[in-house]
Parts: structure tokens; sequence; C-alpha cells
């Protein structure tokens, strides 16, 4: 899918890109935008690459999400509805195959079928969140049933399947017993899946259960539920990345709009920040600590030598690398970082030379979230 953009206002252009997902392109140099400077505006031509070829979201509405989310004067499982909707409305129809279903009780919203955004809304719509109050208050949570209940709809599907669970953690068990950490490695083992637990768990043993979901294999993670509402790319990196074509002409303009730095490089096989990398974090650093309303989206990468499984959690560990570098440094908030990481899918050049793999073996840094 293609299409031409054209954005004025300079790096503006790339920040709304985060909008739709990450940036997955070789970076500039390092470069701050401030007031009246002359930059470079930017139109481009994008490409949008999945990242999943299939989505499934399982929805709690059981008793635990009819409280109260905050000051909103929303319950949680109405914001939870909420961002399904914003983030159905900014989703690239990119191919993908979905599916929506409830699991307090099991009940299909949006059968596992080619994703259509029109149909897929009004199937959000139609998720029974009114009446929850009274029918699901003392509704059990069998979590462990949901996972299992996804081997059958998974069967039916080709590539990889992002899998996004709503849980507070908590969950019962009914006859025959399945227990959700089990049936989370029995669907890995037998589907190429990623599990993302939107975690709204106060206990910790809910934190527990949802963390050792997330450690069936290298690409699953726990999401915090205020982390998803806040910040889109929570849902939105999971499923596609947008490479781009820059054509440069002159522009000025008359705001902040933010930073993008070079792509932080690696040697092989190793998630140790380089010294001559350090003078750009710590660029990165102190824009993040004189705009404490921006936040900054990590992207970790590898190059295709050595085992799938492997080369996912080093792509993690090498954003995480960064992440701690920034809060360490700069005590940037853990909550004003979001750390996403692919392993070897999204090459920016050839994995067949040296060169090429040495380009792929990055942390790409974008910052956003100015008005």
């Amino acid at each position: 899918m293609r299409k031409e953009i054209a954005k004025q206002a300079g790096f503006l252009a790339i920040f709304a890109l985060l909008a739709l997902g990450l940036i997955a392109t070789g970076a500039i140099a390092a470069e701050v935008v401030v007031e009246k400077d002359t930059i470079e505006s930017v139109s481009m031509e994008e490409d949008f690459v999945r990242t999943a070829d299939n989505f499934i979201i399982l929805f709690d509405a059981s008793g635990t999400m009819q409280k109260s989310y905050k000051d909103t004067g929303m319950k949680k499982v109405d914001m939870a509805k909420k961002i399904l909707q914003q983030r159905n409305q900014i989703l690239p129809d990119l191919g993908f195959n979905a599916g929506l279903y409830m699991f307090t009780p099991w009940k299909t919203y949006y059968s596992m079928q080619p994703y259509d955004r029109g149909k897929f809304e009004q199937a959000i719509e139609a998720l029974a969140t009114e009446k929850l109050s009274l029918a699901y208050e003392n509704q059990p949570t069998p979590l462990g049933d949901a996972i299992y209940n996804l081997d059958p709809i998974l069967a039916k599907t080709s590539g990889r399947t992002a899998i996004f669970i709503f849980s507070d953690g908590q969950h019962t068990l009914s006859k025959p017993k399945r227990w959700p950490v089990e049936e989370a490695k029995e669907i890995a083992s037998k589907h190429d899946v990623s599990f993302y637990l939107i975690s709204s768990a106060t206990t910790p043993k809910g934190q527990k259960l949802l963390q050792d979901i997330a450690s069936v294999n290298a690409s699953s993670r726990v999401m915090q539920f205020d982390d998803v509402v806040d910040k889109e790319e929570y849902i939105t990196g999971p499923l596609y990345v947008i490479k781009e074509t820059e054509v440069v002409e002159a522009a000025t303009i008359s705001r902040v709009v933010g930073i993008k730095s070079d792509n932080i490089l690696y040697g092989f096989d190793s998630h140790s920040i380089s010294p001559e990398f350090r003078a750009e974090l710590d660029e990165l650093g102190e824009f993040l600590t004189s705009n404490p309303e921006a936040y900054v989206v990590l992207a970790g990468h590898t190059d295709s030598m050595g085992p799938e499984e492997y080369n996912m959690w080093l792509s993690h560990r090498r954003a995480e690398g960064v992440a701690d570098y920034l809060a360490n440094n700069f005590n940037i908030d853990r909550d004003r970082i979001v750390v996403q990481w692919y392993g070897e899918g999204n090459p920016i050049a050839t994995n067949d030379t040296p060169e090429g793999r040495s380009q792929n073996r990055r942390v790409v840094s974008v910052v956003t979230g100015m008005d």
C-alpha cells in the first residue's frame, strides 16, 4: 500500500506519522527543532509494513472492570471500549485478518475474518458495556478457557498473530481446569503468536500471572492499561511500522516540534551501547528533560543472524538498554518511554553483507507527544 504525503513544518511530518505507528528508516543526524528555526520540510512516499498478519482482541467485561477509571467519569470497561474505537479509526487496511471476542463470558463479536474498519467498528460498538454493571457484576474470569479457545481460531490462520488481552490478572477455573499460563505455552508452541497483555492488575498475584503469560516467548509483553490509554504506539506498534523516502525542501517554522536521532547501532550479538552514541543519547535525554510533555518511542532491531526467538530477545534488550540509559542518567520516568522490539523482522538494509547487517542492528528513537 503506497500513497503520497506532503507535509510542511519540517519534522512535524515525522511526528504526525507516529499517530499511525513507528517509523522504520535510517535516521538523519540528531537535530532539535526550535522556535524560528529554518529547517527542512519533508514530502514522503510511505510504505506501511505489517509486523503481524492477524490480530485478535480478547475483551474482559467482568465485575472488576466495572470500577471507575481515575477521574474520567467512565468505568474501566468503557475506557477499554473507547481505546478500541480510537485505535480502529487510525488502523490502515493492510490485509489483516482480525477477531474480537469477549471472554467473560465467551462471545464472538467479530469472527476471525479479513479486517474491515466499518464492520469492526460495529463489532466494537456492539460490546455489551451498557448493562455490564448488572449482568456481569459477579461474572467469573475464565482466562485459561479464553486462551484455550484460541486454538481452533488460530488453526485457520497463517502468519504471525498479535493477541491483545485486556485483563486485571484475575482468573477463575472451570471444568476441566485450564490454567492461563499453561494454555498460553501450548498456544505459543503450536502457533506463531505474540501475547500483548493490557494490564489493569492491582495485586502482585495478578501482575505475576500476566508477566508469566508474557514470558512464554520473547515477543510477548505486558502493557499497562494507563499507558495504552495515553499512547497509541502500544497498539499500533505491534501491528505495523512505516518506512519512508524523504525529499527535502526548505521551510521555516515557529515552534518546537521535537527531535529525531541517528539510529543507535550495535556490534554483532551485543546490546551494549557504544561510547560513540552516548553523545546523541545525552542530547535526547536533555531534550526530554526540557520538554516534560514529550515522550520517546524506542524500537529495537537485529540482523538475521541467529535464531529468530533469540533475536527477538536481543532486540528487546537493546531497546531496554537505551530506556535504562535515559532513565538512569536523566531521570526520565519510564512512563515517558515506549519500548518496542521487532527482532530481525524489519530490516532497513540487506542482511547479505556485513555492511547491511551492521545497519540492521539498531535502536530507532523518535520523540512525540507535543502539542
